[in-house]
Order: structure tokens, then C-alpha cells, then sequence
């Protein structure tokens, strides 16, 4: 199932195998109720829930792991991380991800190609806390597979001092460098690392005291 999916590919992302476990074990019985059912709902002690109520709950859930995760290794934060633009060409990547950081209460705008980027970034009212971009996407009728790296190099023509992390596959990771000296804040191969980057920017609103 779609969902199960997700979920897996969510606690994979978990850094510390101590960590996982616990959100495994804490877990198990919903994911095994949600890969046995066949219907739209699944029964969980004497409740009975819809699969989208039992998927938004381990999404929360994760997310808390995530946010937890990020915190540990973090400085304490003076600002808080209210809104991010993220930039792909193929959104359903990322849904898991984007879900857990809205279920943290940040403001998750999406934009498909740089050009959608950079007008999202030249509204005055809509300002961001940092932008998320893969690497490689469409740009128009062509594959630009260092798009994520023009964005970059443009936004700091521009003297925009935004956060850029890349979140990407093992040839961005192998691009780090030059992505750095281009100007990139940072590089993530997975979920966990990309929630400390941003943990770095500031603190995620639902987890703020």
C-alpha cells in the first residue's frame, strides 16, 4: 500500500537504529493493521479508524521523531523555522517529508521549476525561512540535472542570503563541495539529515516552548 510505503520510507530516514526501534516497536501494530486491511478502515484496540485518520497519526508521529532527532544534536534556537519553499519537479517525492513538516507546524510552500522558485522568492509578503531543492528536474522541454545548483548561483547573484539545502540522490552528495562553494548552506541524502540542517535554521514551530 501507498501509505505503508511511505511510512517505511519515513523511518528509514531515522538516524540512530535505538531510535528506530523505539518508533518501530511504538508503531508496529498500526502498520500491520494497515497492510492487512483490505478496506478503508482498520480496527485498533476498540476503535475503529479510516486509513487516512491512521496514516495522518503516523505522520504526526514520525514527524515528532524527526523533529526530536534534529533537536538533540542542535544548538539551542533563536528564531523559529515558519516557512520553507521547496523546489521539485516531482512533489510526490517529498510527500512524506513535507507532511511531517507541516504536522510541525511549518508553512510548506512547493514550486516546480526555478523560474516558479524565484517568483515565489520576489513576493515581498510571502517571505521564507529557507528554500529545499533537488538537483536534477524538468526545466521546460529540457532535463537540467544541475538545477538545483543554477538556483543557487543564481539567488546568490542576487545577494540573497537564504538558506539552500539540496535534498537529492548520491550524485548531489558527490556534488557537495561544489555545491558549498556555489553557495549552498547544505547537502541531504536523508530525511534525518535534512531536518537537522533545518533545525539549524531554527526551531520547528510546534516544537517551540
Amino acid at each position: 500500500m501507498k501509505d505503508a510505503t511511505e511510512l517505511i520510507k519515513a523511518l528509514t530516514g531515522l538516524a540512530w537504529p535505538l531510535m528506530a526501534g523505539v518508533a518501530l516497536w511504538r508503531l508496529f501494530p498500526l502498520i500491520k493493521e494497515m497492510v492487512r486491511s483490505r478496506g478503508f478502515t482498520i480496527r485498533v484496540g476498540e476503535a475503529e479508524l479510516s486509513v487516512q485518520e491512521v496514516s495522518e497519526n503516523l505522520i504526526r508521529t514520525t514527524a515528532d521523531l524527526q523533529g526530536r532527532l534534529a533537536s538533540v544534536r542542535a544548538p539551542a534556537a533563536t528564531r523559529t523555522l515558519d516557512s520553507v519553499l521547496w523546489v521539485d519537479d516531482r512533489p510526490e517525492n517529498n510527500a512524506t517529508e513535507v507532511a511531517q513538516l507541516r504536522s510541525l507546524g511549518v508553512d510548506v510552500v512547493l514550486a516546480k521549476s526555478t523560474d516558479e522558485a524565484l517568483r515565489a522568492l520576489a513576493r515581498p509578503h510571502r517571505p521564507f525561512d529557507a528554500v529545499i531543492s533537488d538537483l536534477s528536474r524538468r526545466e521546460g522541454a529540457r532535463t537540467n540535472r544541475t538545477a538545483g545548483l543554477d538556483l543557487i548561483r543564481e539567488l546568490r547573484d542576487r545577494d540573497e542570503a537564504i538558506p539552500v539545502f539540496v535534498y537529492a540522490t548520491a550524485r548531489a552528495l558527490s556534488l557537495r563541495a561544489e555545491i558549498t562553494d556555489a553557495g549552498g548552506t547544505g547537502v541531504a541524502g536523508s530525511a534525518t539529515e535534512l531536518f537537522q540542517l533545518l533545525r539549524d535554521v531554527g526551531e520547528f514551530p510546534a516544537q517551540r516552548t
